[in-house]
């Protein structure tokens, strides 16, 4: 009895262990050049920390296996792609020359991993009024009127109307046009007036002036976008002798063991097989790229959900899961719920029958409310 109860001690830790630790994306045991390797294969983030993938020596197969070497390898990517950038000028004038004067013709862009130098698109110049003030200024008008007999200002009209505005009569002079004698006096006989009319007005002038302006052009990144590590284990054979069977050991006790651990075995199978995970959550990264194992969970008919606050790493960004096959095919046109944080998405299965798996992503954008 002791046994059993150790016997699910350890499974009970490796299950722990398993579980607490990075899933591989590749397991291969073989022998070469006459000595016998595991080799495991995972693929973290930049950010992971690798020191977790060593495991302690373990024995599998008859062979005691310890760590032999650890394999660093960085996939790198590169992308470029088009990029528009937009930049606000304040200026006192609208004229295209001053403002050009004051615009770079290039610029350097340099942000989230991604350089270039952009050029200026001069047919995206935008100028409007940043703002308008009203200002006063003076009408004036000059009018002469010849001929006249007297210098009377009854004879000079009190108003005049130029461009469309009323000016009112401000000042006149006179001058003497003809003269004649009467008796022994000379007298003017004609006057020329010149008259001066004014008015005020007023218009709205632009307190300065905004320009909009575009610079395009390509920008570039390169880095690393994942690291894959092969961790490889040198196995030894393990000597020891087969123990023989002592007289007067009842082997009854044995027979119970022995049908309690097929019992589980098939309970175990039954279990494997009814409720193991049939739907695998990857974190992607900016490329699409689905790089690291978050975990795997169960989806039925009934209940087609899956739970992103229940795995081991919430995804930092977006997510990719897969489906196998069978499920993916009873799915068929039902939508899978997918429980988050901040509230939940739906995604309708649409399947072929050609595809090996189904494969969908989780993104930021077209959240839903939160269930109740």
């Amino acid at each position: 009895m002791k046994r059993i109860i150790a016997l699910f001690a350890l499974l009970a830790l490796l299950t722990v262990s398993a579980s607490a630790a990075y899933i591989p994306e590749d397991v291969l045991t073989e022998n070469r050049d006459g000595r016998q390797l595991v080799i495991k294969t995972y693929t973290l983030s930049p950010q992971d920390d690798p020191a977790d993938l060593v495991q302690p020596p373990f024995d599998l197969d008859g062979f005691h296996y310890e760590h032999m070497e650890t394999v660093k390898e960085d996939l790198t990517f590169q992308d470029a792609r088009q990029h528009t950038e937009t930049v606000t000028l304040e200026t006192s004038t609208d004229g295209l020359a001053a403002i050009l004067a004051e615009l770079s013709p290039s610029m350097e862009y340099a942000k989230d991993g991604y350089t270039g130098v952009l050029m200026l698109d001069h047919t995206t110049l935008k100028t409007e009024a940043s703002g308008y003030t009203t200002k006063t200024y003076t009408i004036s008008d000059t009018r002469q009127y010849t001929g006249l007999d007297r210098n009377d200002p009854s004879y000079v009209p009190a108003t005049v109307v130029k461009n469309g505005t009323t000016l009112s009569l401000s000042n006149i002079t006179w001058n003497t046009t003809g003269t004649g004698i009467y008796g022994d006096t000379l007298l003017p006989t004609s006057y020329t007036a010149t008259a001066t009319y004014t008015a005020s007005g007023s218009r709205k002038v632009a307190t300065g002036y905004v320009t909009t302006a575009s610079y395009t052009g390509e920008i570039t990144a390169e880095g690393v976008q994942a690291v894959r590590y092969t961790v490889t284990y040198l196995g030894a054979p393990i000597e020891g002798a087969t123990p023989e069977a002592k007289e007067g050991v009842s082997i009854f006790p044995w027979v119970i063991i022995l049908l309690t651990l097929t019992a589980l075995a098939g309970g175990g199978a039954a279990a494997f097989l009814f409720l193991r995970p049939n739907a695998v959550i990857y974190a992607m990264n900016a490329k699409g790229v689905a790089y690291k194992r978050l975990g795997a969970q169960r989806l039925t008919v009934r209940k087609p959900k899956l739970d992103f606050t229940r795995l081991r790493e919430y995804p930092a960004a977006e997510a990719s899961v897969e489906l196998k096959r069978q499920v993916a095919h009873k799915l068929s046109g039902c939508l899978v719920t997918i429980q988050l944080y901040d509230g939940t998405r739906t995604h309708l299965v649409e399947w072929n029958d050609g595809m090996d798996s189904y494969w969908f992503a989780v993104k930021d954008d077209d959240k839903e409310e939160n269930e109740t």
